[in-house]
């Protein structure tokens, strides 16, 4: 009788040891159930930028064996938390968040915190409170807009009156954009805005009319800016139609996009702050695909931005278009937050 109780006990043993694996976390580049790992991703809508930023994060979970659920908000607060929600409920491993504000994105970590699922933010911000991101991968747009205003002073002679059209009024990157430009011109000799800061909503129609109205109401201005390409395909199209010279007022647009390439090849845009969301979405799912699975990472850091003109935007300029020759640079930056164009494969 003991002999066949010790038996069984040995079985026992050994079948718990064997079905244990089964049951346990994936660990490294796994997911819960030993599967591949599984990452939400929320951004506003699929259009213009954040369809490049969906390119270039897509691109690298491609390569890295990761699926993705994309989810939208509508820079909308309440679309934020449905999609977080939604992602919580499927359970993923991890989730990429591009939130409406500061306070909205503290929330969204703060459910994820208590789901216990790593949340990595982006172009947001984030108030002060519970809720944690294990990773704030942005633009530092209170930087680049400081250097648009020196570049624009450093580079347009004279005294310079600038009207700016921007995207979404109370978003983060606008927020953070107004502060760091009004701090800078503070800074500055013989640059000013002409008037107070527009908004165009990110799109090239009520760009148009803005521009076309600031124009009829007699403001005097030499510098015309906008915060994306389609703002200031709005703004070239309106001082055209207002039949103001071009060679009169310098262009300049945040973005570098493929409207701001063919605005430059035709001579109608004189300087952009280059920037891509292609190359930022890519380090945006290196970054976090490598904290979960246990590679070197980058809890804070600021995608790169190159000042361009007309005479060498065709070398410098970052483009949207990224591809897998950008994966080396891409690393690179992941590990050591320095930005190498140098090291692309071409």
């Amino acid at each position: 009788m003991k002999k066949k109780l010790a038996l069984l006990m040995v079985l026992i043993f050994a079948v718990s040891f064997a079905v244990l694996p089964a049951f346990a976390g994936g660990g490294a580049g796994k997911g819960k159930a030993g599967g591949e790992l599984t990452v939400g991703v929320v951004i506003p809508y699929e259009i213009g930028w954040f369809t490049a930023f969906h390119k270039g994060f897509e691109l690298v979970a491609n390569q890295e064996g990761v699926k993705l659920n994309w989810q939208y908000n509508n820079y909308k607060a309440e679309d934020e938390t449905k999609a977080i929600q939604n992602l919580i409920t499927l359970g993923v491993d991890g989730i990429n968040l591009t939130a409406v504000t500061p306070a909205s994105a503290e929330y969204s970590c703060r459910l994820s915190n208590e789901a216990n699922i790593p949340i990595q933010i982006t172009e947001s911000g984030i108030a002060e409170g519970e809720g944690k991101p294990v990773a704030d991968v942005d633009f530092n747009w209170f930087e680049i807009y400081r250097t648009v205003a020196k570049s624009i002073r450093d580079d347009v002679p004279g005294d310079l009156s600038v009207i700016w059209i921007q995207g979404f009024a109370g978003t983060p990157p606008v927020m953070q954009g107004i502060t760091g430009f009004k701090e800078e011109l503070s800074k500055l000799k013989g640059i000013k805005l002409a008037t107070d800061v527009q908004y165009g909503d990110y799109a090239t129609a009520p760009s148009l009319d803005i521009t076309k109205t600031l124009v009829e109401s007699g403001i005097q201005f030499n510098v015309a800016m906008g915060a994306c390409q389609e703002i200031t395909e709005g703004i070239i199209q309106g001082l055209k139609e207002e039949n103001v010279n071009l060679n009169k007022v310098a262009v300049v647009t945040v973005n570098g996009g493929p409207m701001d390439i063919e605005n430059f090849k035709k001579g109608d845009l004189d300087y952009a702050l280059s920037l891509s969301p292609g190359l930022h979405g890519m380090i945006c799912a290196k970054n976090l695909i490598n904290y979960m699975k246990g590679k070197p990472y980058q809890k804070k850091s600021y995608s790169p931005i190159v000042w361009v003109d007309r005479d060498n935007w065709q070398e410098n300029l970052i483009p949207w278009d990224v591809d897998e020759t950008w994966m080396p640079v891409v690393d690179e930056f992941v590990k050591t937050g320095k930005y190498k164009p140098e090291l692309r494969k071409k």
